[in-house]
């Protein structure tokens, strides 16, 4: 049905890619956003075919214009400079094609979850299935579905083995500071070559003691995972050496809802 593809601005292009969404303000009402096409109708009117994500994939909508409000759009475009590189990179961190629902959709079975809700009600527990639009966790030998549009955040942890070896490396590190606490009173106190052993052996012990008590508090923090935030639409998800550094650098890794109004 459509004619030939109209190019809105030279700014812009033929197709428009969701830097220059973002950037020129373009279809602020379209979310998770891939690309849009302008073409030239039969009846003279303008329509402008927009390509999005969904839950279960890519979508279609179409947008109907005059053709003197694509001139306006076109001019409105045109009063703006163009994206720097510096702009332009930003944008390409910032706006991504990933979302909540798809993502939940691929947790790994039996991953170890916590979820709080809007309402601020957690939950822990392991990860079971994902049924119309609700996650379900066993929690205490008990089945709970929770609706996604409800939770505020969730994190996962992939395996037990990370949680194994950073509990045992925190125990010993702990204990390493602690005998260096012991070498710091003999050395401050001048104590006897004879007695410095037992103050050597009752650091290391109390250094052991403090970590088995801050251990799970430590692994939880360290430990690697995926956290999605779904507080006003953003999601973060971190990788690798990047869900490693969540806690020390919680800028990274953040994928947004394509919603342009919030620029």
């Amino acid at each position: 049905m459509a004619g030939e593809v109209l190019v809105l601005h030279d700014n812009v292009g033929a197709e428009v890619d969701i830097i220059e969404k973002v950037h020129y303000r373009l279809f602020p009402n379209v979310d998770n956003f891939i690309n849009a096409q302008f073409y030239l109708l039969p009846n003279d009117s303008v329509m402008a075919l927009i390509q999005s994500w969904n839950a279960k994939g890519a979508t279609y909508q179409k947008v109907s214009y005059s053709q003197y409000e694509f001139y306006l759009l076109g001019q409105e475009v045109g009063k703006m400079e163009q994206a720097d590189r510096a702009k332009i990179e930003y944008l390409q961190r910032k706006y991504k094609p990933l979302f909540a629902e798809e993502h939940i959709s691929r947790l790994p079975r039996n991953s170890y979850c916590f979820i709080i809700l809007n309402n601020k009600n957690e939950y822990q527990g392991i990860f079971q299935k994902v049924d119309q639009q609700k996650i379900r966790i066993l929690d205490d030998n008990q089945l709970y579905d929770i609706p996604i549009r409800s939770i505020r955040t969730l994190k996962y942890w992939d395996t037990d083995k990370d949680a194994e070896v950073l509990q045992w490396l925190t125990l010993g590190s702990f204990a390493a500071i602690g005998l260096v606490g012991g070498q710091l009173v003999n050395f401050a106190f001048s104590i006897p070559a004879n007695q410095t052993g037992i103050y050597s052996f009752s650091g290391t012990i109390i250094g052991a003691l403090a970590g088995y008590r801050f251990v799970p508090a430590i692994v939880e923090k360290l430990r690697p995972k995926t956290v999605i935030e779904f507080r006003k639409s953003k999601i973060k998800r971190l990788d690798s050496v990047g869900r490693l550094t969540y806690t020390f650098k919680k800028l990274k890794g953040k994928i947004w809802r394509t919603h342009a109004a919030q620029d």
